[in-house]
């Protein structure tokens, strides 16, 4: 499934880039992926996604909502 549309980086590409890049952040997922955030929409989704890959590990579970459901909320960037 997508996560930001504005470049089509993929749920798996988040993760792509938390395992390979030690991606932390949705700034971290665009700078590995060679592109800049656009419109912003994706933020919330890339660090449920991040959030899960870090929690998870390698997993390909896609119950991003069940790994985040009690996590604090986390101020914009």
């Amino acid at each position: 499934m997508y996560v930001c549309i504005c470049n089509a980086i993929k749920e798996r590409d988040v993760r792509r880039a938390a395992e390979e890049g030690g991606a932390t952040r949705p700034a971290d997922v665009f700078r590995f992926h060679g592109c800049a955030p656009q419109c912003g929409k994706c933020a919330c989704h890339m660090r449920a996604e991040l959030l899960q890959a870090k929690t998870c590990g390698n997993c390909d579970c896609d119950d991003a909502a069940a790994v985040t459901a009690n996590a604090a909320p986390i101020a914009a960037e």
